[in-house]
């Protein structure tokens, strides 16, 4: 299930994405051709990831132990020749790497749409697109002309290993150790968690990006070099698979959800024979990785939106056709009430809404996110890349905590929707709930992402980046201050971005007093305030826009509906969700610290 209608509106009626095919860049495409893709992209769902997606849930991946195999879900193999064969997985690539060099953003709508169809499927291109990125920028020449092709063929994969049992969020800490070789590789030793995609049965080769340490090197992450660590050793210069690795999935990881994905435990180089290259410099390792980390972070953002709009979608198919209860307002004495479905009950409406405005906020922002990697990367001039590269790195991680977090809220809603049919397997949400936790984890968690928003994001330029968001919100307000049908709705946004850069400052002069612990302690609280604020922007954004649609008149009953609906939902969000970022500032601006007093 997609809102086609609503994705186009945000594409083409909001952020105007139609502006990217005047670059020289993206010449080659137009409104016309992201229809074509986006139908293609619907029938590859409806034929192939929709349908694995529950046989991934209650078949999963299976390990033998004996042979070190896994065996992924019946049908995984088809469905990643038709996602490679359609062309999404070198989409968004230049021509030299094989792609059709559409815009990002366009790349992200499929990335939301597939991770709605089956988001356990959808990690294995996504995190292989990342690894190709990596090699295509840092790797030496024989990567880029033996692997790259290889990949866009479907004929590998690749990985992201980074985390290890004893050393989690704090990479720095990782005990992966790489040996020079004499011929110029290195020798890969370590052991590896939550690797997704680890191992597969659908693909000839996987290539696992792995950070370890050079021995030799600096303690911390100074010290981390990165690998391209192939499953089957490879000759550089014709690609052609040579003998086995010395690598293996110890096995795999028992989860929650995301059973179609091969969560791995790895191991590399028991037997002291696991050959790895050095990807760039050495002690680089974490700023060429970052490339990587930072294109999933955009990618989790886009499933917590994936997975929460077709839990929505969902929820309000079923509230439509559920007959159950009679209206409230119906008189007692009445004989035989009709029943009703419960959609016209208020407080499911009220939830729908909720979750309606919620799902469109997030879009809002992970187009906005995405249009500005494709501006900061082709933009028409210096200064205006410059622009969009420091609000997209603003917004990177507000887009991957806040659309999680709150998307697992939203989906939260649609099981109490279905009510007791919601946590039954009869129907898809409980399955949703389940694969959708991980995306708050992993990338980063969600405290993570607030840290590196208050800790970096915000402060760069001295401010500059974060100063000119608030700003574009402040210029709106001003301009539609006296809105004869959004007014109220637009001074109470004008007012929460006043209350967002006093949070700042404040928690600025906690800091400047050298209480790094208190200045800290409530920046989850602050990022969660600061995608509430951002988000009734962006839905005020369009509502304004949708007043205009509608006082221009000559629209269709269609549209009419839509348009007006647009406005509701910002409305919604203002008074019902918006409120909400109150409480988040009260933490912020709090006095209180007795959470790091506490003695657990």
């Amino acid at each position: 299930m997609i809102d086609r209608r609503e994705i186009e509106f945000v594409l083409f009626e909001y952020l105007k994405i139609q502006k990217l095919f005047d670059l020289p860049y993206y010449s080659e495409h137009s409104i016309d051709s992201v229809g074509e893709m986006l139908t293609s992209a619907i029938s590859l769902c409806n034929q192939h990831l929709g349908p694995l997606n529950k046989v991934g849930d209650r078949v999963g991946c299976t390990h033998n132990k004996e042979t070190k195999a896994v065996t992924t879900p019946p049908g995984t193999k088809e469905a990643y020749k038709q996602f490679v064969e359609n062309g999404f997985l070198t989409l968004a690539d230049s021509e030299e790497a094989g792609g059709i060099q559409a815009p990002g953003v366009i790349a992200s709508v499929f990335m939301e749409i597939f991770s709605s169809a089956n988001q356990a499927f959808t990690m294995y291109p996504g995190l292989t697109k990342s690894a190709s990125h990596v090699i295509q920028h840092f790797g030496e020449d024989w990567m880029r002309e033996t692997c790259i092709p290889k990949i866009a063929s479907g004929s590998w994969t690749g990985t992201m290993c980074l985390t290890e049992p004893s050393a989690g969020s704090a990479v720095g800490d990782l005990r992966s150790t790489a040996k020079r070789a004499k011929d110029g590789s290195f020798l890969i030793k370590g052991v590896k968690q939550w690797i997704s995609g680890g191992e597969n049965d659908f693909t000839e080769n996987i290539l696992h990006l792995v950070l370890a340490r050079i021995e030799g090197a600096p303690a911390g992450i100074e010290g981390v070099s990165l690998f391209v660590v192939p499953k089957y050793r490879i000759d550089k210069t014709s690609g052609k698979i040579l003998d086995k690795n010395d690598l293996y999935c110890i096995s795999l990881e028992e989860k929650m959800g995301i059973h179609g994905n091969s969560t791995c435990l790895m191991g590399f180089g028991d037997n002291d024979n696991c050959q790895g290259y050095l990807i760039g410099k050495e002690n680089q390792g974490i700023n060429y990785m970052f490339l990587m980390m930072n294109e999933a972070r955009i990618g989790v953002g886009l499933q917590g939106l994936g997975q929460a709009s077709v839990a929505f979608l969902n929820a309000e198919y079923y509230a439509k056709e559920r007959i159950q209860g009679v209206d409230i307002a119906a008189k007692k004495d009445a004989k035989n009430p009709a029943r009703i479905a419960i959609v016209n009950h208020p407080d499911v409406k009220r939830m729908l809404l909720r979750q309606r405005s919620i799902v469109e906020g997030m879009r809002a922002l992970c187009y906005t996110t995405a249009l500005m990697h494709d501006e900061s990367e082709h933009g028409a001039n210096d200064a205006d890349k410059k622009k969009a590269h420091g609000f997209l790195e603003l917004l990177t991680p507000i887009m991957k905590a806040w659309c999680t977090d709150m998307g697992f809220y939203s989906i939260i809603q649609s099981i109490q929707t279905f009510g007791g049919y919601g946590f039954t397997k009869d129907y898809p949400v409980e399955q949703l709930l389940r694969d959708s936790k991980i995306t708050s984890i992993y990338e980063g968690t969600n405290g993570i992402q607030a840290l590196d928003l208050v800790g970096r994001k915000m402060r760069m330029e001295d401010g500059a980046i974060f100063a000119a968001w608030l700003g574009k919100h402040g210029k709106f307000v001003e301009k539609n201050k006296d809105h004869k049908a959004l007014s109220a709705e637009i001074l109470m946004l004008g007012d929460y971005v006043g209350r967002i850069g006093k949070a700042a400052m404040h928690m600025a002069e906690i800091a400047k007093k050298g209480n790094k612990h208190a200045a800290i302690l409530n920046a989850y609280p602050y990022l969660m305030a600061f995608g509430h604020t951002i988000i009734c922007g962006m839905l005020l954004e369009q509502a304004v826009l949708a007043h205009e649609k509608l006082t221009a008149g000559n629209v269709s009953a269609g549209d009419k509906r839509f348009y007006s609906n647009k406005i509701k939902t910002a409305k919604f969000f203002t008074h019902h969700v918006l409120p909400e970022a109150k409480s988040y500032i009260a933490n912020v601006i709090s006095p209180d610290v007795s959470c790091l007093d506490f003695e657990f």
